[in-house]
């Protein structure tokens, strides 16, 4: 009888999960599996690596993925960082939480071609930012343009991302135990030990776990670039997407295919030596 009812289980079981690896099936792997084809392919003859090769010697795919790794390095940090110390202040302080919630918590709401539009306003050479420099004597910034660009990415890549990592910090704070901390104040620890060698340790996790969705989400920023700037932007927030996203409307897809390989090579790296980080510190 529990035989049988075990196997109804796992049936039932698989039902629930067929639609959802149907859709990985359908959508991901085939699609990945054409582009590995396209990748080693030129003309639908067999060419080894020549299009890897080729790719290599490409500056623009070079400058693309410079860009990348800077955006990455620099936005994925801060967008952990700003969250974080978000939440350890509403931690304390509570009777913020509606006021600042309400603030981060827009980006979520607002579709992101009315969030662009509105940066456009602000930040364009006559927009708000650079009339009312102009009316303090000061000279306008060029934001779209120059390593103005990249910063207007990065600020709007956290403004974006900063509610719903700070929700995630702040449901981890809520699982540590009050006990600890107060046990702790009572042996004479100050706020920052407490927060130094109590808190973010028991916070390893979820750091771990809003680390992985940053990273992931860090990709996902060619629709706010290319709502902002276009599809040739400045040579300073030109990302692979952009170089993929142009070689598809080239119809250049053995370049487009090895490109997207090589990013989602680039991508299982991070994640691999992120899994690695995590797991050397939780047995340290």
């Amino acid at each position: 009888m529990m035989m049988k009812l075990k196997t109804k289980q796992a049936w039932t079981g698989a039902g629930f999960a067929l639609p959802a690896l149907i859709g990985i099936f359908l959508f991901y792997l085939i699609p990945y599996c054409i582009s590995l084809y396209y990748g080693f392919t030129l003309q639908n003859q067999f060419v080894g690596f020549n299009n890897f090769i080729a790719l290599m010697k490409s500056n623009t795919f070079w400058l693309s993925m410079k860009n990348t790794a800077i955006f990455t390095v620099i936005a994925v940090p801060l967008a952990i960082v700003i969250p974080l110390l978000i939440s350890l202040f509403l931690s304390t302080f509570k009777k913020f939480t509606d006021l600042i919630g309400s603030l981060f918590l827009s980006p979520l709401i607002v579709p992101a071609a009315s969030v662009i539009y509105v940066w456009q306003i602000f930040f364009t050479d006559y927009g708000v930012v650079n009339n009312l420099l102009q009316k303090l004597g000061l000279d306008p910034i060029i934001f779209f343009k120059g390593p103005w660009s990249m910063a207007l990415l990065i600020v709007i890549f956290i403004w974006k991302n900063c509610a719903y990592n700070i929700i995630l910090f702040s449901a981890g704070l809520k699982k540590i135990p009050k006990d600890v901390r107060e046990f702790a104040y009572l042996d004479g620890a100050s706020r920052s030990q407490v927060i130094r060698k109590i808190v973010l340790p028991l916070l390893r996790p979820t750091t771990f776990f809003v680390l992985l969705l940053t990273v992931i989400s860090s990709f996902k920023i060619f629709r706010e670039a290319y709502l902002l700037y276009g599809m040739y932007p400045d040579e300073n927030v030109y990302m692979v997407q952009h170089f993929m996203n142009n070689n598809f409307y080239n119809l250049n897809y053995p370049r487009l295919s090895t490109a997207s390989i090589i990013l989602s090579i680039f991508v299982i790296t991070i994640m691999l030596v992120t899994f690695l980080i995590e797991r050397r510190s939780d047995n340290g």
